[in-house]
């Protein structure tokens, strides 16, 4: 997979796209359900959290409420289940990924929103509207054709640091787990 960034978060995700760009009002909307889920992400994986801190502890558990109700609220309107998973590759403004089937997905250029699944047991997803690119390619000795699709995305400002502050804390927990591998190897 092709990432321009240094620090990528790399898994096999649930994915599903919306072509078309989205309203000014929509993009609102998205971007509260963003904040509200990457803060919600940050939180759970904070294990540092401190207990004599008051203003993080209220913090926390607002995070925490925030999340609640809007998974309360998802699944009153009534969760569909996840779309298909796909090798991805996130950084800080771009979303790649490959298959080998395309069919779901649209050939041209153009503005989509991606609803990205970064925790599918949350079953909720990260909604990134963009810019998409595709490419095809034969990889060598392959009688398949593979698709590969780029996403510039572009969030806003407290959006996009919460989401910088996730993949780098993915990026980390990534980089000690090879250290631990690499030391239990020897």
């Amino acid at each position: 997979m092709l990432e321009q960034h240094a620090v990528v978060l790399e898994d096999v995700l649930p994915l599903s796209l919306e072509k078309g760009q989205v309203d000014p009002a929509r993009r609102g909307r998205l971007m509260l359900d963003n904040l509200a889920l990457l803060k919600a992400l940050l939180v759970m994986d904070d294990h540092l959290l401190m207990e004599d801190d008051n203003r993080e502890a209220i913090s926390s558990l607002e995070t925490k409420i925030d999340l609640l109700l809007l998974l309360v609220g998802k699944g009153i309107q009534g969760l569909e289940p996840l779309p298909t998973s796909y090798s991805c590759a996130l950084g800080a403004e771009d979303l790649y990924w490959e298959t080998t089937s395309s069919a779901e997905f649209p050939h041209e250029h153009g503005p989509v929103c991606v609803a990205l699944f970064l925790r599918p047991r949350i079953a909720m997803p990260l909604f990134l509207p963009g810019t998409l690119q595709m490419s095809v390619t034969q990889p060598e000795g392959s009688a398949e054709t593979l698709s590969r699709y780029h996403l510039h995305f572009q969030l806003d400002a407290r959006v996009q640091e919460s989401l910088d502050r996730l993949i780098f804390r993915h990026h980390r927990r990534s980089i000690a787990r090879q250290k631990d591998h690499h030391l239990s190897a020897e």
